[in-house]
This record gives C-alpha cells, structure tokens and sequence, in this order.
C-alpha cells in the first residue's frame, strides 16, 4: 500500500485503543489531501466479483469534505488540490463517495456512485442519495462505521452499518488501482479508515502429497473431488484425465537417472469456471530400472572382486542387484587384464617452469628414472631425458585513448602471440584491435619456436569522456516564450541542433515555437566528447473565448463569460470567468488567461453604453376641481424617439406627443395617474408620473423648476403637500440621469439646496421619487417625475 498526500498510521479518538492502527487521510485542517492505493494493479476482467470491507470516521472539524474508495487507472502521487475528495481531476475509474459537504445544494451529508473521468458530484450520470429523508445523519460521526461494497459483473452496491444504500452499474473494463482518497476542502474534518479487507470467492486447490514409483508402476495425486470445484490439470502428459479432482499417472523413464514430473492442478468454482482461480503443485518422481556396465582393467597379478567372486581371467560378468528405491539393477562386468611396462621418454621444458615426473618438480635439464603406475594400475618404469630452454623476450607499449576509440596494439620479440581477455580483433601478426570501455589492463603471451612464453601487461587508459549536461531555462515552454539553452563539463562544445549562428558557445537563447531537440557536443582537454540533448516541449497558448462585444443602456447590466483558460486577470476590473459590470460610459474590458500549462493569452471586449432618454412632463394645474377640470400638459422630454402617454382616465396618447397637450378630465371628484414613457434609438427608456386630483382627497403641489442662485426666490427645491399626508412617513430621493443619488430626505419640510458633495450640482435635469403614506387609507404611494435645475 502507498500513503500519498497528508496520509499517515495513527490513532484517532473514535475507536477503543490507543494504538496507531488506523489509517488517517486527512487530519482536521483545511485545504488538506491524502490517498492510500495498493501497489500492484487489479484487473477486473480476470475477478469480475469482490468486495470491500471497512471501518470509517469523518469527525473533528467543521464537516467537509468526505471520503472516497476508488478503483483509478492512475492513482494520486503527493497532494491533490483543487479536486473534490483528493480525486485527481484526470483519473479514470470508480468512485463510491462518502460526501459530508454537498456543492450541488441538496441537504447534506450525501452518498455518491460515478465512473469516469475525474470527480464533480453534480456530473451527469452521476447516482447519489441525500439527506433529503433526514435519514443519512449518522454519516458523520465520532465513531467508527462498517462500509462494505460490492462489485458483481459490474453491479456495485453501497452498505453502511449493514443497509443498502445505493447501487448502480459501472463496469470496469481496464487493470487500475484499488484505494482510498480524502480531502478537506475549505472547511475542516479528520477523515480515516481502518480494518480494511478487499476479496473474491476462491477455490481452494490442493495438488496433494509428492509421491514416488519406479518404472513401469502408476501413481495417483490430488485429492478427493469437491463437487462445488472444476479442475485443470498440466501438464497431461502421463495423466489418465485432467479434468478430475485426483487422476492417475504412469509416466515411463527409460533413462539412468530419476526424473521428476511437476504437476499443476488449477481450481475454480463451478459456478463460476475459470474465474479467480488459483493452484498448486505436486512433484512425481519416477525412479529407472537400472542397467549398468562397467569397464574394469586389473594388472596380470591382481584380481577383481565382483559379486561373492575374486576373477583375475578376463571376460564378461552379470549380476543382479535391488536400488535404495526398491527398483530392479542389472550390472554387467567387462574385465581386462592388462600387463606392466618399461619406457623411456624426452621432454623439454621451458626456463622458470617445471616439470612433473612421479612426486618430482624438474626444472633443471638432465635424466631422470621413476617408476610408475600405468592408466591400468600396473607398475611402469619410466626414464626421462628433461630439456630446459629460455624464455622469450615480449615488448608492447602502453597507450591512451578516449571512450569510445579504438586501440591498436602492436607486439614484438616473438613468433606468436595471445591476448587475455581476448576481446577485440586480433590480426595475424598478433596485433589487437579493442575498443575498451574502461581503463584496461590486458596480458600479452608471446611464444616463441621453441614453445616457450614470457607475459606482459599492457595497459590502455581510457580518458572518461567529459560529463556534458545541457540545460533549458523552461521546459516545457509556452509558445513565443525566450529559451535560454545552457551548456556546462567541458571546455569547448559544437551545436548540432538547432542551428546557432556561433555553434560554440555554451549559452544560446532561441524562441519556442515548436517541439524540438537540443543536441550539442562537448569536448575536453585531450579531445575527448560526449553529447547531451534535450527535447523541448513547447505548450499552445490558450485560445480564449469571450462575449462578443455589447450594448446596454446607462444604469444597466451586461455580463461578460470568458473561457479556454483555468486563471483570468481583469481590467480595469473583473474577476474568475463571469462578472457583471454597470459601467458608467463606454468600457473596454481586457482579460489574460493562464491555462494549466501557465500559458498565458490574451482577448477584449467592450460594453457600449447607450444614454437614457429622459422624460419630462409638467401640468398645470396639478389640483384642480371638478367644475374647471381642464389641465394643460408641457412635455419636455430629451433624447426621446418614441413616446406612450397615459392620461390615468382610460385615454392614451401615442407618439408624436407634442410639447404642449391639453385634455379636460371628467367633471366630477377624481384622482388622476399620469404615466409618460419615451424611447430613444438605442431601446432605452424613461417614465415619469404625475397626478391630477380633481376635488381629490390629496392635494400637493411639486415644483418641477427651482433656481437655486442664492436670490430670494425659489432657491429650495420642496414638494407642498396640504391634505391626505402623514408627515412622519415621508421619504425623497434626488437622481441625476446616469442613476446617481443627489439628494435623500426623510422630513416633507426639508427640500434640495441644489448641492452635491459640498458643490452646487451641474444645471439640468434631475429625477425626484417621493414615497408617502395617506393615513387615512393607511396605505403607501410611491410618485416620480422630474425636476429642472436653473439659473
């Protein structure tokens, strides 16, 4: 088992000990990760049936984020950040997930079954359960939790504390990694697992005892069948069937030496034939019935014990014998009897060696009588004639060469000549070629006429070629980025690739445009070389999409969406990959983006900003009664196009609105609510609202000039309000066009001096909103229109 990430052998507090026997994933702090796989890959084709036992606890912090067993192709090395429950984003395989945190918005905890790629609890095809039936509270927990899953021909089924939860068909086509992730996200939590146990359904094989026979018997192995097991036998030779819990072998040896057949026996199930399968062995010797002939030669005043007989004639003999096996052997005797000798003979040896002859070490010339024993055993005497000759005179100089050449060495003083080692090609005149790959001593024999040889050593040094190491600034680099090769253990060097205008130097810069290799050779003080090179990988800048350029209208939203990247910076603002702006003119907005190579590019966009048109309107007079119930309207809107006008008794007025419009109200008590929408080109609008009483219960008047010039007269800009007003419940806001607060009131009494921020504000038109209550219909109403700033 591997332990990556913050994985470590401990001791929590939610079991009964105090021993370092749990496993834990993640300790209560945040942003922490860890995963422990097993090392070997599984490959779910071969057991298509097993199961998953543990214990669990998720306790200690603030509840997030959970915990995960997985089957992965590839599974997580170090720290995995960023991903859901230390799943790496690029991991392909199961995940069952114990999820005390819920990023889809459901009711936490929740469990999740999904197989693919990466991990996102809110992925498509993903099947999960939450806490929606307030039934998953014991998820998280002081305590450790029984968990066993299931993996039938693809089915997996999720059980806690013995009940099924979940299950869903995933089936794993591909060897992986079996293991546990967890992660604590932005919150705190102590994830670990313990008692953990994965097996299949197996059956048990038994091949039995070794067992022994000789030639020409049988034998049986295994052992009693189990109906619930299938069987395979190999290999089949000498067996009566392979398929059977126990057959018989009769295998034949012929030979002179025993000969041992190993067996394998391969069981499964028979519900499931030939899957999980395992073996076992078992060794069958067959000992041979032995025939054996002996070549014996004795001396003509000997004899040979053989049998209950000493022979000294010479002729053939058979006798019958019984091997420690308890097998038949037939020895058959062929005797010779051979007569004693008396020789003489010359030999000659070279200086410095001796010669052997009986217990003697000859090294000087002279003769010599022993007496010996023959190749039979008889007595032979010999005498020699001993010669002693001198040794040759060998010359070959050492020489030094670079790793990689090639040596020619030349002897001299003698009439042949052998190497030792032999290695390389040696050409008749005793010459050797060799190309050594180390400092090398050899040995040159020479031998001379007389077959006499003298030894020297021969030594070819060999200069180590230079350790040369290239080196990228970057690598991998981002299209168009500066790379700076750099070259460093020898002292002078020959670019071989790319092409540099000056090929020696040992730093060179070069633009990354496309994969390539970087080749150089460096040389040292004597010449010798040897060649580096790296491939550079050059990464694709990211190609960004952003929204298309827009319009909107002052005071407006527009979103603007920017993908193809993983990191974004905004200006002059704006932040991640969607942000709303309302800005206040025309805006360019410019956004980089860094992918996950850390290649960076760039994009914009703009927001137009359209102008408002403004409605004005005034009437005169607002309050009037119902004998005289003639109003004079002056429109003085601005920037408008388009214009809908609602008199409040069911009349309407649809462009073209002339500046002045009079209309005469019905002749009796009545409220009137004047409603004027314009448009201008771009689709933008304004409205303002007036009201007319007739007789009416409310009577107010709202200037809709003020000159606030510091003379004596309408210097405050203040609504008048005489009947259906409660003064206590009064509110005024004073807009510019852009949708700027001017001015903001709570008392009926106190208007709009016509300062902003301390400074008189700029002449135009401003929008006024009043919200007052009419206590006797205890309800509140909410007026508009605008106002004219003048001096």
């Amino acid at each position: 088992w591997n332990l990556t990430g913050n994985a470590y052998a401990g001791d929590t507090g939610g079991d009964t000990d105090a021993s370092p026997n749990e496993l834990i994933l993640t300790n209560a702090s945040g942003n922490q990760s860890g995963g422990v796989f097993y090392g070997t890959p599984i490959n779910p084709l071969i057991c298509s049936k097993w199961t998953v036992e543990f214990d669990y606890r998720i306790w200690g912090g603030s509840a997030a984020d959970g915990l995960a067993f997985c089957f992965l192709d590839v599974p997580p090395a170090g720290f995995v950040n960023g991903q859901g429950v230390g799943i790496p984003g690029n991991a392909n395989g199961l995940k069952v997930v114990i999820d005390t945190w819920n990023n889809c918005g459901g009711p936490n905890p929740e469990l999740q079954l999904f197989s693919g790629i990466g991990y996102g609890e809110c992925n498509a095809g993903i099947v999960k359960l939450d806490n929606s039936a307030n039934n998953l509270g014991f998820v998280r927990s002081n305590n450790y939790q029984p968990v066993k899953i299931t993996y039938i021909n693809g089915v997996v089924t999720l059980y806690i504390n013995n009940v099924q939860y979940l299950t869903g068909n995933f089936p794993i086509n591909f060897s992986g990694y079996m293991g546990f992730t967890a992660s604590t996200g932005g919150a705190t939590d102590q994830h670990s697992v313990r008692n953990v146990i994965i097996y299949t359904d197996q059956a048990t094989s038994n091949a039995g005892s070794d067992i022994s026979f000789c030639n020409g018997e049988s034998g049986q192995i295994g052992v009693v069948n189990n109906p619930a097991n299938v069987y395979n036998w190999s290999p089949s030779t000498g067996l009566s069937n392979v398929s059977v819990s126990n057959p018989t072998v009769n295998l034949i040896n012929n030979g002179s030496a025993p000969i041992t057949q190993v067996y394998t026996v391969t069981t499964s199930l028979a519900s499931s034939p030939g899957v999980c399968p395992t073996t076992d062995q078992v060794a069958v010797t067959v000992y041979p019935t032995i025939q054996t002939n002996l070549n014996v030669l004795i001396c003509d005043n000997s004899s040979y014990n053989f049998g209950n007989n000493a022979l000294n004639t010479p002729g053939t003999y058979i006798d019958s014998l019984t091997t420690i096996h308890g097998c038949d052997s037939v020895v058959t005797l062929n005797l010779s009897v051979n007569p004693t000798f008396l020789d003489t003979i010359s030999a000659e040896i070279c200086q410095d060696t001796a010669y052997t002859f009986g217990s003697q070490q000859l090294s000087t010339a002279g003769t010599y009588t022993n007496i010996f024993q023959s190749v039979s055993g008889c007595d032979s005497t010999i005498v020699l004639l001993l010669t002693v000759n001198t040794l040759p005179i060998v010359i070959c100089p050492d020489t030094l060469i670079c790793l990689g050449d090639t040596a020619t060495l030349i002897p001299q003083g003698t009439l042949n000549y052998s190497w030792s080692p032999s290695n390389g090609t040696i050409s008749q005149n005793g010459a050797l070629t060799f190309s050594p790959t180390q400092t090398t001593a050899v040995q040159l024999t020479g031998t001379d006429s007389n077959g006499c040889s003298n030894l020297i050593n021969v030594l070819i040094t060999v200069q180590q070629p230079p350790n040369i190491i290239l080196t990228l600034s970057d690598n991998p680099a981002c299209f168009g980025d500066t790379i700076i090769a750099t070259v460093f253990g020898g002292v002078s060097y020959s670019w071989q690739s790319p092409t540099f205008f000056n090929s020696s130097l040992s730093s060179q810069s070069s633009v990354a445009l496309q994969n390539e290799v970087f080749s150089i050779i460096g040389f040292d003080n004597l010449g010798c070389s040897s060649e580096d090179s790296v491939v550079l990988l050059v990464n694709p800048l990211p190609i960004l999409q952003i929204t298309p350029n827009q319009s909107i209208c002052a005071g407006d939203y527009a979103q603007i969406n920017i993908s193809g990247a993983v990191i974004y910076t905004w200006e002059p603002q704006g932040s991640g990959s969607s942000s709303q702006f309302s800005p206040l003119f025309s805006t360019n907005y410019f956004v980089s983006g860094i992918d996950a190579n850390g290649c960076e590019n760039s994009i914009s966009t703009e927001i137009v900003v359209n102008p408002n048109p403004i409605a004005g309107l005034s009437a005169e007079p607002t309050i009037t009664t119902s004998d005289s119930p003639e109003i004079t309207f002056t429109n003085f809107s601005e920037g408008a196009t388009q214009y809908y006008f609602d008199l409040g008794d069911g009349n309407l007025v649809e462009e073209p609105l002339p500046t002045i419009y009079e209309h005469v109200y019905p002749f009796a008590e009545g409220n009137y609510k004047v409603y004027l929408l314009v448009e201008n080109e771009f689709g933008c609008t304004d409205s303002t609202t007036l009201y007319i009483q007739v007789k009416g219960d409310e009577i107010f008047y709202i200037p809709n000039t003020f000159t606030p010039d510091g003379d004596e007269h309408n210097n405050i800009f203040t609504p008048i309000f005489t009947t259906g007003f409660d003064p206590a419940n009064f509110q005024m806001e004073i807009y510019n066009r852009w949708g700027e607060l001017f001015f903001q009131s709570f008392n009926a009494n106190k208007g709009w001096d016509g300062y902003f921020d301390g400074k008189l504000a700029p002449l135009g038109t401003y929008i006024w909103k009043i919200r007052y209550k009419n206590p006797d219909l205890d309800d509140y109403k909410d007026i508009t229109g605008h106002v004219n700033l003048i001096r």
